[in-house]
């Protein structure tokens, strides 16, 4: 076995471990490591956005079949939604029988003001750059993939006089990759910061009255983290074992850094080394950075229901039809940020006729929260990316896999 290929994923499991050490042991000392982890954020959120330009334009562009094209886009974006609709349907009756906010009678801090929730014509609107200069922010990540369509899409149809284009997006999507790879060598060091950081500043200091929420949260997201992906790889033919093996390191990352889009080029490595082709890949992973989010449905389906409950509020059975169809809708429009999810419960909150006051009480666990749901969502996309393989490829797209 070459173990020189599992060199990164060992020193970033050994940083987060000894994070974990640090944090506990420092309390809230640890703090003065958080820099190191914001160095990291910092270097993946100046990749993120040009990778996620020429990956996407590349991809498309370089589908020369049209049909096949849309035959990708379709069957993306119907996993997607049924993925969050099952995440969010799952997380209802877990949240209603287990009752976490039961009893619950904290006021908003003061001062609070929860986010003005988006109207559906927002949301729509959104997706579609005012300028040119709105797509090179990481919240700007819907525009810069709708501009990348439409790139590849003119490159593509374009025909002859198109091929130079596409085989220079080719080429500028292989530098960027290898950018990707100078940048994940300062990984060991910013997980081991931001572990330290989390462990010091959350891990001894959670109020007891949150210990249902965080319990219930982790303990049905991690049970539809390794049933339902293991189901959906299993599917594509792929042993589970290989999707498993190769997600480790995307998985720490998503889940110290707190950000689909920073870990979206660790996502893309280990993608390829499950030997999903490039094509896929490199549209499926930027697409499900901002689109498809399993965790943050299931965060706002639960949040929804704990408010309530706080509130000693019930509500009607179509109201909860409500919170999943709009939680799933939030889902596929959350910014791939750090707390991204917290932004669009406003959402869903006002669409149960909850007080948006509510908002206040997830505020002081979110990035406990926020972890967890972070790892679910960087990870399902390469999941959906392996049955797309399958689908497109045949049974035997896995046998260049290393």
């Amino acid at each position: 076995m070459d173990w020189k290929k599992y060199a990164l994923i060992v020193a970033i499991t050994i940083g987060f471990i000894l994070g974990l050490g640090v944090g506990a042991a420092a309390g809230k000392s640890a703090a003065v490591l958080k820099p190191l982890g914001d160095l990291f954020i910092r270097l993946m959120r100046m990749i993120v956005t040009p990778l996620v330009i020429i990956t996407i334009a590349a991809a498309v562009a370089q589908i020369a079949d049209l049909r096949r094209l849309g035959k990708l886009v379709i069957g993306m974006f119907v996993l997607f939604i049924l993925l969050s609709a099952l995440a969010a349907s799952i997380m209802l009756p877990a949240a209603l029988s287990f009752g976490p906010g039961v009893g619950v009678g904290l006021k908003p801090p003061a001062g609070y003001t929860p986010p003005t929730p988006p109207s559906v014509v927002d949301l729509i609107l959104g997706v579609i750059p005012y300028d040119f200069v709105d797509i090179f922010s990481v919240s700007g990540l819907l525009k810069a993939i709708f501009f990348s369509i439409i790139l590849g899409l003119a490159v593509s149809l374009a025909g002859e006089k198109g091929k130079p284009v596409a085989r220079a997006l080719g080429y500028l999507s292989d530098v960027v990759l290898k950018v990707v790879t100078i940048v994940m060598w300062v990984a060991p060091l910013g997980v081991f910061g931001y572990a330290a950081w989390l462990m010091g500043t959350y891990g001894t200091s959670i109020l007891v009255a949150y210990g249902k929420l965080i319990t219930l949260d982790y303990s049905v997201s991690l049970a539809f983290f390794f049933i339902v992906y293991t189901i959906v790889v299993a599917l594509s033919r792929l042993n589970p074992l290989v999707y498993w093996k190769n997600i480790i390191e995307p998985a720490l990352v998503a889940f110290t850094t707190r950000s689909s889009a920073v870990t979206l080029p660790v996502n893309i490595r280990a993608a390829q080394r499950t030997g999903i082709p490039d094509y896929v890949t490199n549209l499926v992973l930027p697409v499900g950075a901002t689109c498809h989010m399993d965790g943050t449905a299931m965060y706002q389906v639960l949040c929804a229901v704990f408010i309530a409950q706080a509130f000693g509020i019930t509500l009607d059975p179509t109201l909860y039809g409500t919170i999943i169809v709009v939680g799933t809708l939030a889902a596929v429009g959350t910014a791939a940020i750090p707390g991204g999810g917290l932004l669009m419960l406003a959402m869903t909150v006002a669409a149960a006729g909850l007080p948006l006051e509510g908002i206040a009480l997830i505020v002081a666990i979110d990035p406990i929260l926020d972890m967890l749901r972070t790892m679910i969502n960087a990870t399902g996309d390469v999941a959906v990316a392996t049955l797309m393989a399958r689908i497109l490829e045949g049974p035997k797209w896995f046998v260049k896999a290393p």
